[in-house]
């Protein structure tokens, strides 16, 4: 059976692209009515559309629960659980995808339920107890990766559970960073400011690297085969060989060919973020600023600062610091960038825009970057931002969209995106798949949100990255409330059959 939103988008004639967001751009900037056919306009009319329906439906234990339907969003609760029957109260209501810990608590509570536990019962089998067990299902702790080891054993859960632990954990490093600051092994956005700054004061030099070196060309294209392996493979199995490249030559690099030495920096950091290490990730990002910072390259440095730290900002759930070090970037480099450059730049600041829900502000900053991607040219544009093109624009509008609760625009971006893709971008197309199915999800088309994502955990399977890892336990997340539909069920009993626990490095 096909489950749909009760708010349906209009359908109105297609109007090219182009029209559609030059009239967006007009209305936003004017102040007056967005026009009648603007690609947003009929999507962000939900806003002012969106009603709450209930609709009783049946429980698994014979009593009913209601399903809570606010525009294209449905999350379905089960009021009544073994512990309620046997105590006369209702679980605390979760949401798996507000949250890790909601995700982990719903599992944890649905796996113990399936085998005919209490949380009591649960707790005497992994030496803990029934209060801990409860606080772990109602989201007030953290569980501990050696918990849900024990209840992955104990509820022969096969892995479902023990998956979770490096979300968890990366979670718990979150959490501490905001309250010892100090911390080295989580992000710090303060951590940022005077790097930065002292970028910002340094007047550009722009000093070329000695290319006709034959250590310098053997440097360059050792990192480009390092660029495509982490593509294809993510960094589990490809930051060793970083590292090893880093060890004992950086100095050298830094001294003959700085651009390079900062290249492989900053695949250390986007390879660590792959990795769940976040803190590491910034220092790698940071020690490659200091050094284009020490030689005067600009514009690369506007790069480290208004896409890789930004971008990091954005992944550990800071939207101020990431619009921040976007909005530096674009002002740092405003008399160097380049159209593509440009154009990465506001992606960004339309990417924290958008988790902020500031819609109007997203869009106009997606209409500068279609702009000036529309005028760049390939061979004016530097090496390192060739692979910013159409496909990674939709890939970052579709997370747009997304976090604006725009579905079915979500659902385009990724269709464009999954198209243009090259096959051997595996990670990030695996990571699209995902998105693509948690807004089916969303928008209440369980079918085919069931057939994508089982896409995507194949996709999955293939590569070793902490960030698919997550992308797809969020995907799972939108599905879990809805476990009670057998094309759900299956799906989410294939994910835990098919995909590795990711162990994230100490």
């Amino acid at each position: 059976m096909r489950h749909r939103s009760s708010i349906l988008l209009p359908r109105k004639a297609p109007v090219p692209e182009a029209t559609k967001w030059k009239s967006l751009f007009t209305a936003i900037t004017s102040g007056s009515q967005r026009h009648p056919q603007s690609p947003l306009d009929d999507a962000l009319s939900i806003r002012w559309m969106r009603t709450a329906t209930m609709s009783a439906t049946a429980c698994p234990f014979g009593t009913t629960h209601r399903r809570v339907t606010i525009g294209v969003r449905s999350h379905a609760f089960c009021d009544a659980t073994k512990v309620a029957i046997e105590m006369g109260q209702a679980p605390k209501r979760l949401v798996p995808a507000r949250s890790v810990l909601d995700y982990a608590g719903a599992r944890v509570r649905a796996v113990r339920i399936a085998r005919g536990l209490s949380q009591a019962e649960l707790g005497a089998l992994v030496f803990a107890h029934r209060d801990l067990v409860r606080k772990i299902e109602t989201a007030e702790r953290i569980p501990s990766g050696d918990f849900l080891v024990r209840c992955d054993e104990a509820l022969e859960a096969r892995g479902a559970l023990t998956l979770l632990t490096p979300l968890v954990e990366r979670e718990r490093l979150l959490r501490s960073a905001r309250t010892d600051d100090t911390s080295p092994s989580a992000f710090r956005s303060s951590a940022t400011d005077r790097p930065v700054l002292d970028w910002l004061l340094t007047e550009s030099a722009d000093r070329q690297p000695a290319t006709d070196d034959d250590t310098v060309v053997d440097a360059a294209a050792r990192l480009e085969r390092l660029r495509n392996r982490d593509h294809a493979h993510g960094a589990g199995t490809v930051y060793p060989a970083v590292a090893d490249a880093l060890r004992g030559r950086l100095a050298g690099l830094a001294a003959t060919a700085p651009q390079i030495a900062t290249g492989m920096l900053e695949l250390a950091g986007y390879e660590a973020v792959d990795l769940g290490v976040d803190g590491l990730a910034q220092q790698h990002y940071l020690h490659a600023l200091e050094l284009m910072t020490r030689t005067g390259n600009r514009v690369y440095g506007g790069y480290l600062v208004a896409v890789s730290l930004a971008h990091l900002a954005l992944h550990c759930g800071d939207a101020e610091q990431a619009l921040r070090l976007a909005t530096a970037g674009l002002r740092g480099t405003e008399h160097q960038a380049t159209p593509a450059v440009r154009a990465a730049f506001r992606t960004v600041q339309a990417r924290a825009h958008a988790r902020r829900r500031d819609e109007a502000a997203c869009a106009a900053a997606l209409l500068h970057a279609e702009a000036d991607l529309a005028r760049s040219r390939p061979g004016e544009e530097p090496g390192w931002i060739g692979y910013f093109g159409e496909a990674d624009f939709a890939d970052e509008k579709a997370h747009c969209f997304f976090d604006l609760g725009l579905y079915e625009l979500t659902h385009r971006e990724t269709m464009t995106a999954l198209k243009l893709l090259p096959a051997d971008r595996a990670r990030r197309i695996s990571i699209d798949t995902a998105l693509q199915a948690a807004a089916l999800a969303r928008a209440g088309e369980f079918d085919e949100a069931s057939t994508v994502a089982r896409q995507a955990i194949d996709h999955g399977a293939g590569v070793v990255s902490f960030r698919t890892v997550h992308r797809i336990a969020l995907m799972l997340a939108e599905l879990q409330p809805h476990v009670d539909l057998p094309q759900v069920r299956e799906v989410i009993d294939y994910a835990h059959a098919t995909l590795t626990p990711f162990a994230t490095p100490a």
